[in-house]
């Protein structure tokens, strides 16, 4: 289906892609990639929900009776992993629940697939950043083995290995760049938003990372 390429293409450009985007065929227009790049630009916040809800009914209807196709579960992983970062509460912790199912059937598949790798780190470390109560319910109540087993340094684990296998991908810097300032490396942190801002950004979705790595770096100087 054209939404998975697509989408494989444009998760290649914010970090967040496998193997997928030799596939694209240039030029044909395509709503997963409206909704996602949408939600990336300067937007009220209930409305990017409802941009990225409305991506995952598409990633999720381009994968029934397709459910062993890496692809395509990869491109619903991500699409909820971008959910995870903008829904809060009970919300965010039933998205993190699915994206930990998702990326538990990739990875059995495929151990080396770095944009799963990279976003088991951005999920390792998101349940970390998540308060004790909110954390709790995660990892016990919705969350299954994967969540239960979340650590600082399972996190920089998978992270480092998507930025060693996919170092051009701005992302994959601004990632490892946030574990590091919350695990008190603020040096190792300013190294990877330097690498973040020397990258050119060309879609919505690599402009917020460049915004972000701004921000964070500005934070981070003396």
């Amino acid at each position: 289906m054209r939404a998975i390429r697509i989408i494989a293409a444009v998760l290649t450009l914010v970090g967040l892609s496998g193997t997928a985007a030799s596939a694209v065929e240039a030029g044909e227009p395509d709503s997963v990639w409206v909704l996602m790049n949408a939600s990336a630009r300067d937007l009220p916040e209930g409305r990017r929900k409802e941009l990225l809800r409305e991506a995952e009914t598409l990633a999720r209807a381009a994968l029934e009776g397709h459910e062993a196709d890496t692809d395509r579960r990869y491109a619903l992983a991500v699409v909820l992993g971008l959910r995870a970062t903008i829904e809060g509460g009970r919300t965010k912790v039933r998205v993190a629940s699915a994206l930990s199912t998702e990326l538990e059937a990739i990875l059995a598949a495929d151990p080396n697939h770095a944009g799963a790798r990279h976003l088991l780190g951005r999920l390792h470390a998101g349940v970390r950043r998540m308060n004790r109560v909110t954390r709790w319910i995660a990892t016990n109540l919705l969350g299954g083995d994967e969540l239960k087993r979340a650590t600082w340094e399972a996190a920089e684990e998978n992270l480092l290995f998507a930025e060693r296998s996919a170092p051009s991908v701005s992302d994959h810097h601004l990632q490892l760049a946030l574990l590091y300032r919350d695990t008190g490396r603020q040096e190792l942190a300013v190294v990877e938003l330097e690498h973040v801002m020397e990258t050119q950004a060309s879609t919505a979705m690599e402009m917020g990372v460049q915004r972000e790595a701004t921000e964070v770096w500005s934070e981070l100087q003396p």
